[in-house]
């Protein structure tokens, strides 16, 4: 791809430098996309943008971010009026002292729950654009704590924003648990026809780190893995891939005889010898690459 979709949303963990050698691998052959976690969306949004696929599912637990999603997609005009507004009151503040003040004012309404979904959805954006390093973190009570970021001027994208928007209008949008995320999938679709792409919260490279979190619920892996074979053994042709960063708890938990692991890096090298990509990015995928790592 000559140019990427950049998501709308700064969110930390985006696959954006992976993204061109990473599309190359997933299962073309499906005329299904399934995402159980969106994330910023860039994956979709790319994939969108290359025409992949003919019918795209995609999820997220977060309502903050499939509402702004959701209202991208039926009401843009809204939505960029109030981001445009709050960008601009922002950006007039004299010093990053005053800036920081209305981060925080803005982050208390947010947490408060006193505005309509619009303006939420719009307030979203502002606190993952200029809070810091686009972490989405709550505490124990489910609220948004993550600190300023610092920012001396935020911008909005907006011709980006529409061709996001026009995009999107091919994509289902759910508001759920994984699990009961590909339960409705599968009745919805034949779930052969699918290729689902998996990009689980972080997993800790080690036990000095594992109660680093950027949600108040721990995400269980095993969990996952034992969720994901169950949905697996009903279904012949579901193909799937699990990105991960590498690390020895990711190929103890996910390694096995029923998944093959590729090493994106490795992958960027073939495809681009020159793109310099210091990440330890991996799937896990239960298909075939063929000697050409996907390429048609």
């Amino acid at each position: 791809m000559k140019n990427v979709i950049t998501a709308p949303i700064r969110w930390t963990g985006s696959k954006k430098k992976l993204l061109n050698e990473m599309l190359l691998t997933f299962d073309k052959k499906k005329s299904v996309y399934v995402e159980p976690f969106l994330g910023s969306g860039t994956v979709v949004l790319n994939v969108l943008n290359q025409n992949m696929y003919k019918k795209y599912y995609v999820n997220d637990i977060n309502p903050n971010l499939i509402d702004f999603y959701r209202i991208l997609k039926s009401e843009k005009e809204k939505l960029f009026d109030i981001i445009l507004d709050i960008c601009k009151k922002y950006n007039e503040l004299e010093n990053i002292s005053e800036k920081e003040i209305y981060y925080y004012e803005m982050r208390k309404k947010y947490n408060e729950g006193r505005i309509k979904i619009h303006k939420r959805a719009a307030v979203f954006w502002f606190l993952m654009k200029s809070g810091f390093n686009g972490v989405y973190r709550v505490n124990s009570k489910n609220k948004f704590n993550v600190p300023f970021g610092k920012k001396e001027k935020i911008m909005f994208d907006i011709d980006n924003a529409k061709i996001i928007s026009e995009l999107i209008q091919k994509v289902e949008f759910f508001n759920l648990d994984y699990y009961s995320f590909l339960e409705i999938v599968s009745n919805e679709i034949n779930a052969n026809d699918a290729f689902i792409y998996f990009d689980p919260p972080y997993l800790p490279e080690n036990n000095l780190v594992r109660n680093q979190l950027y949600t108040k619920d721990k995400f269980d892996h095993g969990k996952f893995v034992t969720d994901l074979l169950a949905y697996n053994n009903r279904f012949i042709s579901l193909t799937y891939m699990i990105s991960m960063a590498d690390s020895e708890n990711a190929t103890r938990i996910y390694q096995s005889d029923w998944t093959y692991r590729i090493d994106i890096r490795e992958i960027i090298r073939i495809v681009n010898p020159k793109k310099l990509v210091k990440s330890k990015e991996i799937a896990y995928i239960n298909y075939n690459l063929s000697p050409s790592i996907g390429l048609d």
